[in-house]
């Protein structure tokens, strides 16, 4: 199953990006990748529903359950069969190798793979700017109910809630710091996106 990865405190801007691509990575990819081994999955990413709270979430899945590729260097089959996870490599007939695959064939497969993904990071910024569009006129029109039309200048709503904030009443202060707040966090979560999807495209 694949997991997030959480940020470390003091991770470094190598190291963000290094997590923002190994994004859902399953359990058996992030234990050959810790034991210096290439692999590769297959997958693709979905939208599902939680069965008990109802959020929807984006969610990696493999494309051949069970299975991953593995580049093994100098014919070390052992190092591989002894990472956590890795139950036997695929064979023809039990007395015979495992099979092995050309490079063009997994490169083929690694960029439709890219490729995909790409595609899904588009869409996943255009979903997010429509929600966030949605949200952000919500948010200001309660914004404008705090400040009566005299006081409105040629100026957006968020700039001049900013700026009057400490003259606000106590409970319309609390009111616009909440909302202020929701806006901060949606555009940390907009750049997040956008660096996540820079990240994928410079690896082309």
């Amino acid at each position: 199953m694949a997991t997030i990865l959480e940020p470390a405190n003091d991770e470094t801007e190598e190291e963000r990006l290094q997590r923002e691509r190994r994004k859902g990575e399953s359990i058996i990819e992030r234990n050959l990748r810790n034991e210096d081994i290439d692999v590769y999955m297959p997958s693709f990413w979905t939208i599902t529903q939680h069965q008990r709270t109802n959020k929807m979430r984006e969610k990696r899945f493999p494309l051949l359950v069970g299975y991953v590729f593995v580049n093994i260097h100098q014919r070390d089959f052992e190092k591989v069969r002894g990472v956590e996870g890795v139950m036997c490599f695929m064979r023809p007939s039990p007395d015979r190798g495992p099979i092995a695959f050309r490079d063009t064939d997994i490169g083929s497969l690694m960029f439709a793979d890219f490729q995909k993904q790409q595609e899904w990071e588009r869409e996943r910024e255009e979903r997010l700017i429509e929600a966030h569009s949605y949200r952000r006129n919500a948010l200001n029109k309660r914004l404008g109910l705090v400040f009566p039309k005299g006081r409105r200048k040629n100026i957006p709503l968020r700039a001049m809630a900013e700026a009057e904030i400490n003259d606000l009443a106590p409970a319309s202060r609390q009111q616009v710091l909440a909302i202020l707040a929701e806006l901060q966090a949606m555009d940390k979560e907009m750049e997040a996106c956008r660096e996540s999807s820079m990240s994928l495209y410079s690896a082309a």
